[in-house]
């Protein structure tokens, strides 16, 4: 799969005691982890970054919660405590995403803090959009040797944006949009699709040309 589906969740709990607060979250975190073990999901390490689907626990915190008294107009603590853990689930499987998300939303103390997608780095279409940035760079140094009368003889250098210092002898910046559709498993064509994404590439480029005398005033 190319596109990555990253959800990450908040699995929130208050509670009269920090104690108490710590294991309801814990509760419910682990409910959550056994649905998604049910689909097959695994937690994230360096082994499992391809896998389907994966999950990992970002960080777990617990402190007063506080509330605004309308009477005084200040805030102040409750005497409760809320226990927030974050989640992060990475879906590959698009087939997974509708199972992943009523997983997620079976627990009434889980949120959504935020959704994102990412292209792999070895996509293909990064290549492509490296090759149209090199050609767009030695069309515009082709261009500059054409006004002064002559033409481009080697290529002595390529290299990303900034590596070639302030002297290159041209740069280019290319743009090519990824897009993957995802349907849903029940078969009715429901479409889950992906952020449109787009892939930059800039490159610079340092070539020699063969040029006329510059003529005169």
């Amino acid at each position: 799969m190319d596109l990555n589906h990253r959800r990450t969740y908040d699995c929130d709990h208050l509670a009269e005691s920090t104690g108490a607060a710590t294991s309801q979250v814990r509760a419910v975190l682990a409910g959550v982890l056994v649905g998604l073990g049910d689909l097959g999901g695994q937690v994230l390490t360096m082994h499992s970054t391809r896998a389907a689907l994966a999950w990992s626990v970002q960080s777990m915190q617990t402190q007063p919660e506080y509330a605004h008294n309308k009477t005084t107009g200040e805030s102040g603590p409750t005497g409760r405590y809320e226990s927030t853990i974050t989640l992060q689930v990475l879906v590959r499987d698009f087939a997974l995403l509708e199972r992943v998300s009523a997983a997620m939303t079976s627990e009434d103390a889980v949120r959504v803090h935020s959704v994102s997608w990412s292209v792999d780095e070895d996509n293909g279409e990064w290549a492509q959009v490296r090759a149209d940035a090199i050609r767009a760079a030695l069309l515009k140094g082709q261009d500059y040797a054409a006004a002064l009368g002559g033409r481009i003889i080697r290529v002595d250098h390529v290299a990303d944006a900034g590596l070639l210092g302030c002297d290159s002898g041209g740069w280019a910046t290319r743009t090519r949009g990824v897009a993957l559709s995802a349907m849903g498993s029940s078969g009715e064509g429901v479409s889950l699709d992906p952020v449109p994404q787009v892939l930059h590439a800039t490159i610079e480029a340092r070539f020699t040309a063969e040029v006329s005398a510059v003529p005169e005033r």
